[in-house]
């Protein structure tokens, strides 16, 4: 299994290459449960929201106190996490976001200032040292795939990341489910295409409304849950992805479900690939290029759903 190629100028074994994308699959399911929710609040509500990064921050804080306080398994903590972040969205729908619909720029000012306040209001009641959550055993390690028996090199992957994308594609499946197949699902895809004919149809647009915000921020808190053993916990640290997130819908198209999971695979597989080749900082300028040039000739991403002119 020790194929020697040329890539870059240089050599490389296809082992490390290969185990590469493996980890490259981590990202993906990272890449997912950040981009899903704001697939929610965005691509369905055509809300512009930049608290989406504090709001998988709150669902990893919450996996932090569920875990210190009452030693909880971390796996345990995501329907918390999910409940605590859908009921704080619920509550910035009812008081904030309700007052600006239709109004993008008052919206992003908005969501941007709700952002420095959950930032401010989490210091000042955990501080701003780094907090800690542990992964459970029977979920870390690594699965070994393949040994070469010539080198004796593995090609393995980490059962954590194979758990990131396991979430990650069950809340997608919750999610086409929840929108395609049931009776809210057809009420928010309907206040979506027309709510004055919704409002005539006797939709409860408000709730709707409501309900819809809070389970986009609900899936941003189970991705900060997930994503809490990966890194430190820390006031800041949904900013780190709020950009990828963004990278995520915008690719994949904000009108299709399936274009977040066809936007994560691409940006995660890409950036994986091309920093091994060359290094992780000009992977994610070219990723970050490659983007933009695409919005630019396709800005409604990969993905969208065909509307009559």
């Amino acid at each position: 299994m020790t194929f020697i190629a040329q890539a870059a100028g240089k050599e490389f074994d296809i082992v490390p290459f290969i185990n590469q994308l493996l980890n490259g699959i981590g990202i993906v399911g990272v890449l997912l449960l950040t981009g899903l929710g704001l697939a929610i609040t965005f691509g369905v509500m055509r809300i512009i929201n930049l608290a989406h990064g504090e709001f998988i921050m709150l669902g990893a804080y919450t996996t932090y106190l569920m875990q210190s306080n009452f030693k909880m398994d971390l796996v345990l903590t995501i329907p918390f996490a999910f409940l605590a972040t859908a009921i704080i969205g619920a509550i910035t729908e009812l008081t904030i976001i309700r007052r600006l619909y239709g109004r993008p720029l008052e919206t992003l000012l908005a969501t941007w200032g709700l952002s420095i306040v959950l930032q401010g209001v989490v210091k000042l009641i955990f501080t701003a040292q780094l907090k800690y959550v542990r992964a459970p055993r029977y979920i870390s390690g690594n699965l070994n795939l393949f040994t070469s028996a010539d080198s004796g090199a593995s090609i393995t992957i980490s059962y954590y990341r194979l758990f990131i994308i396991a979430v990650a594609l069950a809340l997608l499946a919750l999610t086409a489910y929840l929108l395609y197949s049931t009776s809210l699902g057809r009420q928010i895809r309907a206040v979506t295409q027309n709510r004055e004919m919704s409002k005539c149809l006797g939709i409860n647009t408000s709730f709707v409304d409501m309900v819809t915000f809070a389970y986009g921020c609900g899936l941003a808190g189970v991705a900060g849950a997930v994503i809490s053993s990966l890194k430190s916990v820390a006031p800041p640290m949904g900013q780190d992805y709020l950009v990828d997130a963004w990278m995520v819908v915008v690719t994949g198209g904000v009108d299709k479900i399936i274009g977040v999971l066809a936007g994560a695979f691409l940006i995660g597989e890409s950036n994986a690939a091309i920093a091994f080749l060359l290094n992780d900082p000009i992977a994610r300028v070219l990723v970050l290029a490659a983007v933009i040039i695409l919005i630019r000739y396709r800005p409604e991403g990969l993905f969208t759903v065909q509307k009559r002119a």
